[in-house]
């Protein structure tokens, strides 16, 4: 008995020494890249103690392909210790392959020695074939510092995405040089004027650009690979000039709003993309773009910030012409006014099936060029009309607009809809229910309608539901809160919200 318990004791020793450290036993034992996974989600501070614990943690320390260096926001002495660490740690990996590595860093006064030592970290990843690499970088305005990042990551191979946040001044590389660059990000990099050919001679596989608020004083690329092309220019005073080309290009999204003080700098956008599928236009309209004629666009979403009578209506309403064959349309009510304000379109969209409208509400001053758009989508099958359910929305002074009126345009496209969704604004929706019961009444083709109404509009039930409908199409309402902003099933306010800084 005794020789028993000495057994069990003996047992139950050994078991929790076993467990005495939890990490050794679990992270020891997974797999490589199971390790690296984990590792990949803590800091560069907590990975610094995994490779303390023991042996087999060191080497997935000192081997893990995903690194994110940050620098702390504490005394001079705690950020050179942080240097010294990662120093240390960058210089005993030897060559093991990098998949991501990010630098977010806050430049103290000594920014000479701080990017000397960065700069040699960015070579050592680069010579551990880095695929991804993201360099966010603050530098001190005081000191009027600027950094030179070195030009290895230009011709490096091995390099898939780059992305480059930092107010330096960027560079082409003098000497001819090819990578395999799919992403390209560059936010508030100033460039040479070279710089996009650059991309357009050496990065022969690039998939997406991507350029927020950069400084350049003319940009132009021809790339045959880009699929994908995003412009933010906020609230910048400099002159500049951008030219894109490429016969892949899918995607553009543009994001453009001049300052009062900007807008009458010379700004110009020239695309040339035949087979663009998606287009996106937020903010104001320039003093010049040519953006030729999509003949293979499926959507277009058009937001405009400023009033319609700060345009000139040529320059509006070239870019609604090269909308002309888009299958669908979506456009707030600002752009509409900008684009359609002289009451008559003469490009009709033909080929439009689909038709959005995000509007604060459809008022008296929006009617008529309201009536111009569907008077030019002849081939419409489904409208939606979203307005703000928001408290902030005055009532509008007068709502003429009666069925009468609408019946008198005869619009073509009411005989050819087949769905429709109506979000009734705050207020009295005198023009909205109007017309909701305008189509209900002389839609032959209809299947669905969907009314979104206010808790205090629940009497438009009774109103619709005394029309007298044409088809026998089902009508559904839906009763949605103030900050109810997907009654429609659609996630477009965000934009709108954006925009009117709701």
């Amino acid at each position: 008995m005794e020789h028993k318990n000495k057994s069990l004791a003996t047992a139950t020793s050994q078991a929790q020494g076993a467990s005495a450290d939890p990490m050794v036993d679990r992270l020891s034992s997974v797999p490589c890249e199971v390790a690296h996974h984990i590792l990949s989600l803590v800091s560069f501070k907590d990975l610094t103690r995994v490779g303390s614990v023991s042996k087999r943690c060191r080497e997935f320390h000192l081997s893990t392909p995903s690194l994110n260096f940050s620098s702390l926001f504490g005394n001079r002495q705690q950020q050179l210790n942080l240097l010294n660490c990662i120093d240390r740690y960058m210089i005993h990996r030897r060559e093991d392959k990098i998949k991501s590595f990010c630098i977010k860093w806050d430049f103290s006064a000594g920014i000479s020695e701080e990017s000397f030592r960065m700069m040699t970290w960015i070579l050592i990843a680069v010579r551990c074939n880095v695929e991804v690499l993201d360099l966010q970088l603050r530098l001190n305005r005081k000191d009027g510092a600027t950094l030179e990042l070195p030009s290895c990551i230009y011709c490096c191979e091995s390099l898939r995405n780059l992305l480059i946040r930092t107010e330096t001044v960027l560079k082409a590389p003098s000497f001819a040089c090819s990578n395999n660059l799919q992403y390209l990000k560059l936010t508030s990099v100033r460039m040479d004027d070279g710089f996009g050919k650059w991309i357009s001679c050496s990065c022969k596989f690039i998939k997406e650009l991507l350029l927020e608020n950069v400084h350049v004083g003319s940009f132009t690329i021809e790339s045959s690979s880009l699929e994908s092309f995003t412009l933010v220019y906020t609230y910048n005073s400099d002159p500049c000039h951008f030219s894109i080309s490429g016969e892949k290009l899918a995607e553009i999204s543009i994001e453009w709003e001049n300052s009062q003080a900007s807008s009458s700098i010379t700004k110009s956008l020239n695309v040339y993309a035949p087979n663009l599928k998606y287009f996106k236009w937020i903010g104001n309209l320039l003093s010049y773009q040519n953006l030729g004629k999509f003949m293979c666009l499926e959507k277009a979403h058009i937001f405009l910030k400023q009033k319609g009578d700060e345009y000139d209506f040529d320059n509006a309403f070239e870019v609604l012409c090269s909308f002309y064959r888009v299958k669908s349309l979506v456009l707030s009510g600002e752009a509409i006014k900008v684009l359609l304000r002289e009451g008559s379109m003469h490009a009709p969209l033909d080929g439009t099936t689909y038709l959005g409208v995000h509007i604060k509400s459809l008022t008296d001053d929006l009617v008529p060029a309201m009536v111009s758009l569907l008077r030019g989508v002849p081939n419409l099958k489904t409208l939606y009309i979203n307005s703000y359910p928001s408290l902030h929305i005055v009532k509008p002074k007068a709502c003429g607009f009666k069925r009468k009126y609408w019946k008198s345009q005869n619009l073509d496209c009411i005989h050819q809809l087949e769905e429709v969704s109506i979000a009734l604004s705050t207020g009295y929706p005198t023009n909205a229910l109007e017309l909701a019961t305008y189509i209900l009444e002389h839609a032959r083709k209809l299947k669905k309608m969907v009314i979104c109404y206010l808790p205090r509009q629940s009497y438009i039930i009774e109103k619709v539901n005394k029309s007298k409908k044409i088809s026998s199409a089902t009508v559904v309402f839906k009763e949605r809160g103030v900050n109810d902003n997907e009654a429609m099933g659609e996630s477009y306010y965000f934009e709108l919200f954006h925009l009117y800084g709701f």
